[in-house]
């Protein structure tokens, strides 16, 4: 508060499930949808930002590369108005609204529309070294971007394994990571089911065989809670 830097508004789209109702929405629809609603609920025009930053790890769709761009020219933010993509990971999004606060503590912006947005169901398959032809009864296989973006290139370990690293450094036993993990999801749920999280939420429309329907949250069903054992499923194995 002392720098005078003040975040005027925030949206989100919820959380989709892996190949859920949202595989078909790309990272710069759901980052339009979601910054549409905080520029018509603050009444911010878009002649007045004066940068686009947005966090993004995987380029998961053709009209990723750039993707900031992308969402402020939707949103008619004036073209001669800069953007940037950063990418720290997990924390690409946040590094997103430390940028925005640079922008605004060097004099060189006002307004910074700053977030994050990914869309992991539509990361691709590819296949490599075919650019310039392929060898007669030559082996080439498809490569999961994803669970290759899932894990480290330098020392060939899956994301996951780091909980388990910590776990193991610290002596968290199981135990008490499924202790931990249902009194979260316990939290959640009396939280939105009380309706907190709405006001921040963007509903976006989805197209269904039963025709258009509006998402707002995701299904209580996705976590399976094991009541009896007092854990949830694991997604790692």
């Amino acid at each position: 508060l002392f720098l005078g830097i003040f975040i005027v508004g925030a949206k989100r789209t919820a959380f989709g499930t892996f190949g859920g109702k949202l595989k078909n929405h790309t990272p710069v629809d759901l980052a339009e949808i979601a910054s549409r609603a905080v520029l018509n609920e603050y009444n911010i025009k878009p002649e007045q930002i004066d940068h686009v930053i947005f966090g993004n790890v995987l380029h998961s769709s053709a009209d990723a590369v750039y993707l900031p761009r992308h969402v402020g020219l939707r949103l008619g933010i004036p073209e001669h108005v800069a953007a940037l993509a950063v990418n720290r990971l997990c924390g690409s999004g946040f590094q997103s609204i430390i940028n925005a606060a640079h922008q605004i503590l060097l004099g060189d912006s006002t307004f910074v529309l700053a977030g994050g947005t990914e869309n992991m169901s539509m990361t691709p398959f590819s296949v490599r070294d075919v650019r310039f032809g392929t060898a007669l009864g030559g082996n080439y296989e498809f490569e999961d971007t994803l669970w290759r973006g899932l894990t480290d290139a330098h020392i060939k370990t899956p994301m996951g394994m780091t909980a388990e690293n910590v776990g193991a450094k610290y002596n968290i036993t199981r135990e008490e990571a499924n202790r931990y993990a249902v009194r979260s999801q316990t939290l959640w749920t009396k939280a939105n089911e009380s309706g907190i999280f709405k006001a921040e939420i963007a509903p976006l429309t989805v197209k269904t065989k039963k025709g258009d329907s509006v998402f707002e949250v995701i299904s209580l069903k996705y976590f399976h809670l094991k009541e009896k054992k007092n854990s949830i499923n694991i997604i790692f194995v």
